[in-house]
């Protein structure tokens, strides 16, 4: 039966809380101090769970049952409540308090100084946009909203050991000091007492001393390529990933993919100099296998920005670990890196007597002789579609 505002006001304490039920998940929670709470109970994942819809009468039954159905709405739609009054929280504290991001913001415009100020001096500009990748992508989704003061080891750790996961050691140990550098200054300024990095070296991976990039021999190529096709993976992931196989491109590279760098009349696809490594235009053959791919996503875009829409909106891409958590779906981890189908293709091609210049431009490597590379401006376009697509046409020798 259905609260009413009467049974609501006239709820007295007891010796122990105890609860009054409204419908569809909505409760009065009653304390032995006599304060009143509206809770919503709601199924996630397999799991009762619960948030506080605010205290009573503050908030009265219309408004709490008003808020429930916003929740509801909410869980229906795959969302968790819970992630979004945090998320709402969050917003308050990054506009009134001393928040990582806001910190973060203020160290690198003290290193960015002219003359900075410190011992460590001013940042290079290769060494900064490295930095703000790294914040962008692994740190500032968790920590950007949080008070400096409430980010806590495990909360440092768990973020370096995704990096570690994903394979790139290197970066998670550039990221960890630079995080160590933010606490510092945090430190410095009078807003944090403690680094929370402080020898955690100790207890992450150290950069040199793991194979961070494995990767099966071609004559596996079928059993890997088997174990992608019947791995659960979404349209987008699987599609990036498999774009990324067949033209050999980094992982970061296929999954910002845009619909305006791609030609499919010409079958080509352009990756403008600022997403990639070497910093300059990068023309890709698509071989036939990546042009229907690419078609295929035209329906799951939905006019968006980019060929690999992300879960949630189909204006940002898919994530940052797509191609990481993707071969753990297909049980290779450990077996079969992301950047390992490089390192195979490279292989591969070569034992099979493609021109060395070919190979490398596909990859987009700089010459090893500065003075070649700078007057070398060949992309052997033409040499590369063939090569291509007798590469993709050895993947999908294994994909079926």
């Amino acid at each position: 039966m259905a609260l009413t505002d009467t049974a609501a006001r006239q709820a007295k304490p007891k010796e122990k809380a105890y609860t009054l039920a409204d419908s569809l998940g909505l409760t009065l929670y009653v304390a032995p101090s006599g304060v009143k709470s509206w809770h919503f109970r709601f199924t996630w994942l397999n799991k009762q769970a619960r948030i506080s819809l605010g205290v009573y009468p503050d908030v009265g039954l219309k408004e709490a049952r008003q808020r429930r159905d916003e929740a509801r709405e909410e869980v229906a739609s795959g969302r968790d409540p819970r992630e979004s009054r945090r998320a709402a929280k969050a917003s308050v504290a990054e506009a009134q308090e001393r928040t990582f991001k806001r910190v973060y913001e203020e160290w690198t415009a003290f290193r960015q100084a002219d003359g900075a100020r410190n011992k460590k001096g001013k940042l290079s500009p290769g060494t900064l946009k490295g930095i703000r990748i790294a914040m962008d992508n692994d740190v500032l989704p968790s920590l950007g909203r949080l008070n400096i003061r409430a980010i806590t080891r495990a909360d440092v750790i768990s973020i370096i050991r995704r990096i570690e996961r994903r394979g790139a050691i290197t970066s998670s140990v550039k990221t960890r000091q630079w995080m160590g550098q933010i606490f510092r200054y945090a430190i410095a300024t009078g807003d944090l007492d403690a680094d929370p990095t402080a020898e955690m070296h100790e207890v992450t991976e150290k950069a040199g001393t793991y194979n961070h990039r494995p990767f099966v021999d071609a004559s596996s190529l079928c059993d890997v390529m088997n174990a992608i096709r019947v791995a659960p993976l979404s349209m987008s992931a699987r599609g990036a990933l498999m774009l990324m196989i067949y033209t050999a491109c980094r992982p970061g590279e296929a999954r910002l993919a845009q619909w305006e760098d791609v030609d499919l009349e010409a079958a080509t696809w352009t990756i403008p100099a600022d997403r990639m490594k070497m910093r300059r235009d990068h023309v890709m053959p698509l071989p036939a296998q990546a042009i229907e791919l690419i078609k295929g996503m035209m329906p799951l875009s939905a006019g968006g920005q980019f060929v690999f829409p992300g879960a949630w909106s189909s204006q940002k891409p898919i994530g940052v670990n797509y191609a990481t958590d993707a071969m753990a779906s297909a049980g290779l981890r450990g077996k079969q890196s992301p950047h390992g189908f490089r390192h195979m293709f490279s292989t591969e091609m070569n034992g099979r007597g493609f021109n060395r210049d070919w190979i490398e431009r596909q990859l987009a490597h700089a010459d090893p002789s500065v003075i070649r590379d700078t007057y070398n401006h060949a992309t052997y376009l033409e040499q590369r579609r063939a090569m291509m697509q007798e590469w993709a046409d050895l993947v999908d020798q294994g994909s079926h």
